[in-house]
């Protein structure tokens, strides 16, 4: 019976301690409070945060908010609105964060038929200007308009516009320029004020909101702890310096101008990173030394860093987690399944307005879907006239709990730009100068035109386009032009040729191609032999390149076809592919093929008069068709905001035939080195041709060719 007794008494203190302890747990003894998260900025070091985010998720820490700036406002934005380490991760990895930068994944390659507004283009010059024609800016060397677009597009999905109810309460720092005071961002457009916090004087446009002009928060509080202090006080503070535990860069790199003006705010905010310092519980220092404030490649191992020095200090994290308080019930709003009730355009003129709400009706009494308002965003930010797009969801104005309204709020490009550009080159004499002015909002808000001049060795050319309004995803297009080629063709005596067109075609398109069909027609001088015809024409254009200025995956297919009233049918189809090959590399495919008539010196076809082969460009084959196949392995050496470096082994074959029977041919291999860039664009070559010759040349600039036969 005692040993009875005794077994009872166990079992009964045993069961007491257990609730003793679950109630301590309970109590806080030994439970996971939540800690206030500080990402410092630091250009693409910033992706160091997302492996310290991974290591919270791993070791299960709350967070209860989120203070960034710069860089740390965009990863911690992110992360705010309700996205996973991982799906940051994948997302950084999958972006060419420079093109970003450079807009040049929404810049258009130069068209040389013309059949779109001109957009976003790289020339040696361009001034914008306001209605009244008075300066209007540029105000950074890169204007940034894609970083707004993908903001808008992956923090699309949050309804409020209170960041202390984003999933994770939320703030981002920023600078006023009109006066020095810092500001700490809130409220409003989440996409627009990541996009404040990180705009680095001098190098990105400071960004207006609420009537200030706001540039990188890391001016005034780069790691914003005492700001974090005041906006979370109950919790502690893990803060995450990205500039080291010293400014000094005796083992880091300058590189370029981003490095330079990162070091710069830096210094200039010493003292106040070291008071900020004192105050947080815990300051995390990544080992970055060795790279670049804008780094194009590294990212992988910037992760890793991060993710190393975050679980150096796990035991700590969770220790100051542990005496932390605790934080409210998950606070993420979902809002996939909730109904839409009304999508409003703000910005654009109030036709341009009314087509883009009537093409979204169907959306009315829908669930929000994340992917349709993303297609949604990319397809408005490619309008001639919109500079960036923004969205934010807001609770419905009709008071149903849980229904949404859509806003898209739009800023329009500049009315007016003037551009000078030109293209010089060793390899063939076809060099240039030119002028232009784009002007929009003429006749109708949301029209554009465009006149260009152009002045070479022995050539001119004038041209006038004008584009009506976009319109459920079509316009028209009206253009009229003229010019003068010298032409030198293998085996043949030189010759002028003028040529007077004028060509009016209907447009359709959607988010990744474009459809032209009109009329065409041109008089033709040359020998003193003037003739004048005219006839269909239809353009068609599909592009799914993931950088105009230098890809590395996609492809583009670009037609130009015309029937005239000499019945010679004139086009030039062309595909360029890009595919990724191992890191840093890719192949390269461009295929092409041109239709004519060689009995017509306005008609006949011209082989490297493109640079189709470049052994060819000085004097071109000529037949009524050629064909061209390039095959290359290409190398991205390196990356950065202004462009890159890039390396292309080569090889070329190209023919030209009469009545499709082959009458000529060449091939040619080459080595070239490019230079494609926000400010500069160049080549080196080296050309070994079927002859047994070597070509050694280099071409700068962008070549904006004509149409070649085309009208």
């Amino acid at each position: 019976m005692r040993r009875i007794a005794f077994i009872l008494l166990i079992s009964f203190l045993t069961l007491q301690s257990g609730r003793a302890i679950a109630a301590a747990r309970i109590s806080g003894a030994d439970r996971l409070g939540g800690v206030v998260l500080v990402l410092s900025g630091g250009g693409t070091k910033g992706f160091a945060h997302i492996g310290v985010l991974k290591v919270l998720e791993r070791e299960n820490i709350p967070i209860a908010g989120i203070v960034g700036t710069s860089m740390g406002a965009i990863i911690g934005g992110l992360y705010a609105t309700g996205y996973s380490a991982d799906e940051i991760r994948t997302l950084v990895m999958e972006t060419d964060v420079m093109s970003l930068l450079a807009d040049s994944g929404a810049r258009l390659k130069p068209d040389a038929g013309n059949h779109r507004p001109v957009g976003e283009s790289i020339t040696l010059y361009q001034k914008n200007l306001n209605k009244d024609f008075s300066s209007a800016g540029p105000l950074g060397m890169l204007r940034a308009a894609s970083l707004t677009t993908f903001l808008s597009k992956y923090t699309g999905h949050i309804q409020t516009t209170d960041f202390d109810y984003l999933p994770i309460p939320f703030a981002c720092v920023a600078a006023n320029l009109l006066n020095g005071e810092t500001v700490v961002l809130r409220d409003g457009s989440l996409a627009s004020a990541i996009r404040a916090s990180a705009a680095i004087p001098g190098l990105l446009d400071p960004w207006p909101l609420d009537g200030r002009l706001l540039v990188d928060g890391g001016l005034v509080a780069n790691l914003p702890v005492l700001i974090a202090k005041e906006i979370f006080p109950e919790y502690p503070i893990i803060a995450v310096n990205l500039a080291g535990r010293t400014i000094e860069k005796t083992s880091g790199r300058f590189t370029n101008m981003g490095d330079v003006l990162i070091q710069t705010i830096d210094i200039m905010t010493i003292e106040q990173t070291k008071e900020n310092e004192k105050n947080a519980d815990l300051v995390i220092y990544p080992e970055l030394e060795s790279f670049s404030t804008l780094d194009s490649s590294g990212y992988e191992k910037i992760y890793e860093i991060g993710f190393s020095a975050a679980a150096e200090n796990a035991e700590r994290i969770t220790a100051i987690s542990r005496g932390a308080p605790a934080i409210p019930d998950d606070r993420r709003v979902e809002v996939a399944g909730r109904i839409v009730r009304n999508v409003r355009v703000e910005g654009l003129s109030a036709r341009a307005t009314g087509d883009i709400e009537r093409n979204v009706n169907d959306w009315i009494g829908q669930p929000y879907g994340v992917e349709r308002v993303n297609k949604a965003i990319e397809r408005l930010s490619r309008r001639d006239e919109v500079a960036t797009v923004d969205v934010d969801l807001y609770p419905s104005e009709s008071g149903v709990s849980g229904d949404v309204d859509i806003v898209f709020s739009i800023e329009k490009r500049t009315p007016y730009e003037i551009a000078i550009d030109g293209y010089t080159t060793s390899l063939h004499p076809h060099r240039w100068m030119s002028a232009m002015m784009n002007a929009r909002d003429l006749a109708s808000d949301g029209d554009s035109a465009n006149l260009e001049g152009r002045m070479g060795n022995d050539e001119w050319g004038a041209a006038i386009r004008y584009f009506t309004p976009m319109m459920n995803y079509s316009q028209w297009g009206f253009s009229l032009s003229g010019r003068r080629d010298d032409l030198r063709p293998e085996g043949m005596d030189d010759y002028y040729l003028e040529r007077y067109a004028a060509r009016a075609l209907y447009y359709r398109e959607s988010s990744d191609r474009r459809v032209g069909l009109g009329l065409a027609g041109e008089k033709t001088n040359s020998g003193g032999s003037d003739k004048s015809v005219w006839g269909p024409y239809l353009y068609f254009n599909k592009d799914t390149l993931d950088n105009q200025l230098s890809p590395n995956r996609g492809y583009s297919l670009n037609g130009n076809v015309w029937w005239n009233t000499n019945d010679v049918l004139v086009s030039r189809t062309e595909l360029s592919a890009y595919l990724p090959w191992r890191e840093n590399n890719h192949i390269v495919l461009n295929l092409g093929l041109e239709t004519g008539d060689r009995d017509s010196q306005a008609y006949r076809v011209m082989l490297g008069d493109q640079e189709e082969l470049f052994s060819l460009a000085r004097h071109p084959l000529v037949g009524d068709q050629s064909a061209w196949a390039h095959v290359g392995l290409g190398r991205n050496f390196y990356t950065t905001w202004w462009g890159s470096l890039r390396g292309e082994v080569f090889a070329s074959y190209g023919m030209v035939m009469d009545r499709w029977s082959r009458v000529a041919d060449a091939w040619e291999t080459g080595l070239a080195f490019s230079v494609p860039g926000q400010f500069f664009n160049g080549r080196v070559l080296l050309v070994y041709d079927d002859d047994g010759e070597v070509t050694v040349g280099f071409t700068i600039g962008i070549p904006r060719w004509w149409s070649g036969a085309l009208p």
